[in-house]
């Protein structure tokens, strides 16, 4: 009986051990397989490489662009008054209309103007041969006179015998009758007609508009930080409103030298052909301002980092990070004052999301710039 007991013991001894020796190997089996390095089969990718474009930085010629809106208007520009009242027998104006220069466009009638002159001019006939008549008993008096003294008492002999005042209404006479034709100033085109044959008009009417189409100028006006830069000649480039496709090239012809309250001066632009163009249109202008031999590099080769301009630049297959002082631009070109050299690759394109010592390559021709 105690026999048994132990074999009994024994057995559940082995028992025991032979779990706990299966559940110890089972722990160390699954500790294995957790620590053993998992064997990649691919090959190791390479990190990404930026495709990107480049221009050489060199010293070239900058223009600075200046711009500016205005209105056109022509360099000859006139509005016709009426100098005379009457009805008007003839009459050419039409919008729109050219004329040479002197040419007649209007005239009012002139046959009172004639009347006035012909009575004026019977007048001063019996007037003179009463002055002659009188002034034979003036002989003797005028002998002991000065030339001064002389002078005088021939005057008032005039006007008294009514010799003055009938050379007076003729030339009066004759200067409303001149004022009755109404002749361009100029060569140009009638525009603001307000009148017809047949027509009363008053002295001081406002007739019509005449223009020169030919001589078409834009006004602008710039900052005085502008001004000190422009002068006579520079060319500049004029888009109407009108006409957004059409480009017309003008230069500088007057700059005024007085700056408004607002701080702007005002410039004057002479297209050199204006066809199509029409006073009063709205334009805006590019002045082109040449600033002589400097480093640039078009406008995208700049990026901001830690809010300073940095452009990339090509070293090997790798983008390097320089910062730079740059000057001014005009819209497509940016001047470089520090911080590059002549000769170096810039980088112009996918350099957004560049980073110092980052790996490019050159673009392909034809590939797309955003790959």
């Amino acid at each position: 009986m105690k026999k048994f007991f132990i074999h009994t013991n024994y057995g559940v001894v082995l028992c025991i051990g032979g779990l706990f020796s299966l559940l110890s190997c089972t722990s160390v089996q699954g500790k294995g397989e957790a620590e053993a390095p998992v064997v990649n089969n691919n090959k190791a990718v390479d990190p990404a490489v930026t495709a990107v474009r480049t221009v050489v930085c060199e010293p070239g010629s900058f223009e600075y662009l200046i711009q500016a809106n205005g209105k056109l208007r022509s360099l000859h520009d006139q509005v016709i008054i009426a100098e005379s009242s009457g009805r008007l027998i003839v009459c050419h104006a039409a919008t729109g209309k050219q004329f040479p220069a002197g040419a007649l466009i209007a005239q009012t009638d002139i046959t009172a103007a004639r009347f006035r002159l012909a009575k004026a001019e019977l007048s001063r006939y019996n007037s003179e041969k009463e002055y002659q008549s009188q002034l034979l008993g003036y002989e003797a008096l005028l002998k002991d006179r000065s030339g001064e003294v002389a002078d005088g008492i021939i005057k008032k002999l005039q006007i008294s015998t009514g010799l003055l005042p009938a050379e007076q209404d003729i030339a009066e006479a004759a200067y409303e009758i001149t004022k009755a034709a109404i002749h361009a100033p100029f060569s140009g085109m009638l525009a603001d007609v307000a009148i017809e044959k047949g027509q009363q008009v008053s002295s001081g009417q406002q007739l019509f508009r005449i223009y020169d189409p030919q001589a078409m100028i834009l006004e602008v006006k710039l900052l005085e930080a502008d001004i000190c830069l422009l002068k006579k000649g520079l060319l500049a480039e004029l888009t109407p409103v009108a006409y957004p496709t059409k480009r017309y090239h003008a230069a500088v012809i007057e700059v005024n030298p007085y700056i408004d309250e607002n701080g702007m001066a005002l410039v004057r632009l002479k297209l050199n052909v204006a066809r199509e163009l029409f006073p009063g249109m709205n334009c805006s202008a590019t002045i082109k301002v040449p600033s002589g031999q400097t480093l640039v590099v078009p406008g995208e080769a700049i990026v901001m980092r830690n809010d300073k301009p940095v452009v990339f630049t090509l070293s090997g297959n790798r983008a390097r990070w320089n910062y730079v002082k740059p000057g001014r631009t005009n819209g497509r070109q940016v001047e470089i004052l520090e911080g590059l050299k002549p000769g170096q690759q810039v980088i112009i394109s996918n350099n957004l999301q560049l980073a110092h010592d980052a790996p490019v390559r050159q673009m392909m021709a034809g590939e797309d710039p955003v790959k």
